[in-house]
């Protein structure tokens, strides 16, 4: 098939990426060429507003990690989200508030003496920890101990 006069063709056919790393750098220099196509105006307008989104990713970036510092992640039994979800919607606040609440309390128990852990620690199979705690309603993680223990008397 015959070209149309005045049709424009590239010289060079673009390659495909061969990578992410490339694809970058390929669309970087695609980006920065189409760039010197604006006028002055132009680019400093598009300047300004790549300024004023790298400093609110930024903002965004610090508050994130001042965030950080206050978060744990957990693995918790369905039946205990189910049950923190319920009592957190009944009770009209957030289950994190819910649980923090439940935690500072249990703390207290704990340090005087009221709460132990005698009889539900289990010797554990990873170096950094020597026991592993399970409460005896956590069926999931009840059910991984009973199993280590028919291993062992095989």
């Amino acid at each position: 098939m015959a070209k149309d006069k005045g049709e424009y063709r590239p010289a060079i056919q673009p390659i495909p990426p061969v990578d992410e790393q490339v694809a970058e750098i390929l669309s970087e220099r695609q980006r920065h060429f189409d760039e010197l196509r604006l006028s002055k105006k132009e680019r400093e307008a598009l300047a300004k507003a790549r300024r004023k989104e790298e400093e609110r990713k930024r903002k965004e970036k610090a508050r994130a990690m001042a965030r950080e510092k206050n978060r744990v992640t957990t693995y918790l039994p369905t039946s205990l989200i189910e049950t923190l979800d319920r009592i957190a919607e009944a009770e009209g606040v957030s289950v994190s508030q819910v649980i923090t609440f439940f935690l500072f309390e249990m703390v207290e128990r704990y340090d005087r003496k009221e709460v132990g852990f005698w009889g539900f620690k289990y010797p554990s199979r990873t170096p950094r920890y020597p026991w592993i705690l399970v409460h005896p309603k956590d069926s999931e993680r009840m059910q991984k101990v009973e199993s280590r223990k028919s291993e062992k008397s095989q």
